[in-house]
């Protein structure tokens, strides 16, 4: 089945490089979940039908616009398929394997580095790791302890990609990708399980 979309508009030759234009500046100034397609469309003088065909989503067009190699929302559409209670291990192997990539990893510690200097980058990344990684995760989990599952998960992961990539703390460094992994593997498994209340 042939499942390429359909050309763009005509008079559109230049629509990608205006809307990446002008799509930075909006997700900085109203944030990631107040940012719309039709908000930026408009801005860029298109219509939300070229987004989509450029693009694919707003979480697409977020990645370009902040010149990510990989989007986070990728990493977590790769790990979502299967069991939920493996999930954990999924996710952290899928975003070890992102991160050793050295074009990923540049590029997402300076999102880093500037999100900790620039209070509006800050504000569009959080809304978007909140919306497109902490909500799906919630979502494939499922019940009501989902919520409290994912932040274990995030919590773990979020740790453990800073202190290897970012700090490049000695003990967490010094791991090959596979060692790295093996050393995660049952804090990870742990934290995508159900949480079990005993009665005092």
């Amino acid at each position: 089945m042939n499942k390429r979309r359909g050309r763009p508009p005509r008079g559109h030759a230049d629509g990608r490089d205006r809307i990446l234009a002008v799509s930075g500046p909006l997700f900085l100034a109203n944030g990631y979940a107040h940012t719309t397609l039709r908000d930026i469309a408009e801005a860029a003088h298109c219509d939300v039908a070229l987004i989509s065909y450029h693009f694919g989503s707003k979480k697409g067009l977020f990645a370009h616009a902040m010149a990510l190699e990989i989007a986070p929302a990728a990493v977590m559409e790769s790990a979502a398929p299967g069991d939920p209670q493996s999930l954990g291990t999924r996710l952290l192997t899928h975003v070890v394997a992102a991160w050793e990539r050295p074009d990923v990893a540049m590029a997402l510690t300076e999102l880093v580095r500037l999100a900790m200097l620039d209070e509006q980058i800050k504000r569009s990344f959080v809304e978007y790791l909140d919306r497109e990684i902490f909500a799906q995760l919630v979502e494939r989990l499922g019940g009501a302890e989902a919520r409290a599952r994912a932040t274990s998960i995030l919590t773990l992961i979020v740790g453990a990609i800073f202190g290897r990539y970012i700090l490049q703390i000695p003990g967490l460094a010094d791991h090959n990708a596979q060692g790295f992994l093996t050393a995660l593997q049952p804090a990870s498994r742990a934290a995508a399980q159900p949480l079990h209340r005993h009665p005092r």
